[in-house]
């Protein structure tokens, strides 16, 4: 299990949500789904975060656990309380994958916390802007790698479980992250093993050791 702090490469500031050991399941015919797994991650203000994963790996259920809509099967959520008072929101969402306009909309509620589901280039970088204008905490789940490059840091996902994370990375890194966070244990231990992850090259070196 990995335990990942947004706040791990910038200055400690104010906790807007946290997740302890989240898990999320979804009884269905065909038999147990599990949309997350023992996630713990923190988010606070003033920092961006990216939720990328191949195929269906649980960003959605994660961001709607995070702002309340979905409870979870088991494990903790602790969220701060909205504006003081009481008219402000703590959460907003961007409606759809959105745009600049999308974004103003939401920042407008005076939200702590700006949510994203599938941003497009537009929206990630309007989030970019309103996490450093307004100080606010967002957190947007994405498939591209340019647009995760303009978070502070980027959580992988595979099967429900945070598998990595990787902070100040450009597109070519986060790519390459995204593609090691999709194969399974077996692979990912044979590439290391015959590549190595020396800290000369960021891209052999995705998971950050502080966050285990």
């Amino acid at each position: 299990m990995m335990h990942v702090d947004s706040s791990q490469s910038v200055e400690r500031v104010s906790e807007v949500v946290a997740l302890e050991n989240v898990t999320k399941i979804y009884e269905t015919r065909p038999g147990t789904i599990y949309a997350l797994r023992n996630v713990s991650l923190v988010v606070r203000e003033g920092v961006f975060l990216a939720v990328m994963g191949e195929g269906s790996p649980g960003k959605t259920t994660l961001l709607k656990c995070l702002s309340g809509e979905i409870e979870p099967s088991s494990g903790v959520v602790r969220r701060a309380p909205g504006s003081e008072d009481g008219r402000a929101p703590l959460v907003s969402w961007v409606s759809g994958p959105g745009g600049a306009g999308s974004v103003a909309a939401a920042v407008a509620l005076g939200p702590r916390l700006l949510l994203a589901d599938e941003a497009s280039e537009e929206s990630g970088a309007a989030l970019r802007r309103a996490v450093k204008g307004h100080g606010v905490a967002a957190v947007m789940s994405t498939s591209a790698p340019t647009v995760a490059a303009r978070a502070d840091a980027v959580v992988f996902l595979r099967d429900g479980g945070v598998v990595d994370m990787v902070a100040g990375a450009g597109p070519e890194v986060i790519s390459d992250c995204l593609e090691r966070s999709g194969r399974s244990c077996q692979d990912r231990g044979r590439d290391v093993g015959h590549r190595g992850r020396g800290p000369e090259d960021p891209r052999r070196n995705c998971t950050d050791p502080s966050l285990s």
